[in-house]
């Protein structure tokens, strides 16, 4: 053998034993909860850097879990519905939160499709977000494509492969590995449901505050320069409302339960989306989604519920400038709910014992303009007895707002 020949096979080895050792590593410690060799506590019970590659660590435990209720939405219930709660009725467990951030009613569709390909549901819970929905009112109308792509050949073993032998799958085991001794870590659980540990964390460093002032500078800045409108230039409404009546349909096909749930969302939200002229699309928004379920097929089991009351949650009084001491029971800032709110929601759709509450509405066109008075009504009583609140929102407005 030539002294070539000789240091080729000892680099291939080299390679070949770096390689074996940054696969076997990933496999152990498993950031994306894909192979579960081991799940050991101190080391990578608490999947950290999941988030990474959210739709993969999803589908895959979805899939594992096979689960009897399903949660579909964008981050607003990703970390206010918690599968594991209590509150879920026992027919409907185990649940899986399969909701994902940052996407709308078609990633929702599609998400529900490939589960029901699996073993369909006997419930599923679509979160229900004004800002999905809205449209450019000056654009023709037509509905996007909502049927999903078929998955490539052999996507699932590239994924696997890239969890086990790429440069990114070892930073984020080593940030698993790391995770574990953090205080407070960002994480998934195996049932899809975001914690939110991180913000227990900032909210004792800086305040809930500061959280709420940041998330209502980006909400003024969203809804002063974004469209208002849920309806196309020739009326017809957007392609999301198009999205929720083919989830409609698909669940019909398979005998599964809808619960289309609108968020709770905290007063100052609700304040921003008025001041912004917002209202007018939040309320037509509802009324179409009322006019989609009772055009439901026959004989589906659905129903909408609208849980934007100002009272008596959304409300809850935000800790002052400074205050790092006070921890707010319902909401982590204005644009997320906690899920001890997603509980009592949950109770209130479940338990017929609620069905007497104040909070939460099941929407029906019998009812609908009543219910809207109602919460104008709300709305302009907290105009009146929080002028402090409606003064810091109205001046984000006004340097959100193009001029």
């Amino acid at each position: 053998m030539t002294p070539a020949t000789r240091y080729l096979a000892a680099w291939l080895l080299s390679t070949a034993a770096l390689l074996a050792a940054v696969a076997t590593f990933n496999l152990l410690v498993d950031p994306y909860d894909l192979f579960r060799v081991v799940s050991l506590d101190g080391f990578n019970r608490i999947k950290s850097h999941a988030g990474q590659r959210t739709v993969m660590f999803k589908r895959a435990n979805a899939e594992r879990i096979r689960p009897r209720a399903l949660i579909l939405g964008n981050s607003r219930a990703e970390i206010g519905f918690d599968p594991d709660s209590t509150a879920w009725p026992p027919a409907m467990r185990p649940a899986f939160n399969l909701s994902l951030p940052g996407t709308g009613p078609l990633s929702a569709l599609e998400e529900f499709r490939r589960v029901q390909n699996m073993s369909p549901p006997r419930l599923v819970l679509v979160g229900l977000d004004l800002l999905d929905f809205r449209v450019d009112p000056s654009a023709p109308g037509g509905a996007a494509s909502s049927h999903p792509q078929p998955d490539k050949p052999l996507k699932g073993l590239r994924d696997r492969f890239s969890s086990l032998f790429t440069i990114d799958a070892l930073m984020d085991s080593l940030g698993t590995v790391k995770a574990q001794r953090d205080r407070y870590p960002t994480s998934l659980t195996t049932a899809g449901f975001n914690p939110m540990r991180d913000y227990v964390g900032i909210a004792r460093s800086e305040g809930y505050y500061a959280m709420f002032r940041q998330r209502n500078q980006e909400n003024a800045k969203n809804y002063a320069r974004g469209w208002k409108s849920v309806y196309a230039a020739d009326g017809r409404p957007a392609p999301a409302f198009g999205a929720i009546a083919e989830i409609l349909s698909a669940a019909k096909g398979r005998d599964t339960a809808v619960r289309l749930v609108i968020y709770p969302y905290h007063a100052h939200t609700l304040v921003l989306i008025h001041q912004t002229g917002l209202w007018p699309a939040f309320e037509a928004w509802k009324r179409e989604l009322v006019n989609l379920v009772e055009s439901a097929p026959a004989g589906s089991d659905v129903e909408l519920w609208d849980f934007s009351d100002f009272l008596p949650y959304a409300d809850e009084a935000v800790p002052a400038r400074g205050d790092t001491a006070s921890e707010l029971r319902w909401y982590w800032e204005a644009g997320h709910f906690k899920s001890s709110l997603g509980d009592l929601l949950l109770v209130r759709l479940f338990d017929e014992q609620t069905r007497d509450s104040q909070w939460g509405r099941r929407l029906t066109r019998a009812d609908l303009e009543e219910h809207l008075a109602r919460q104008r009504a709300a709305r302009d009583n907290y105009v009146r007895t929080h002028p402090t609140d409606i003064a810091e929102l109205a001046a984000l407005v006004a340097a959100a707002t193009p001029r």
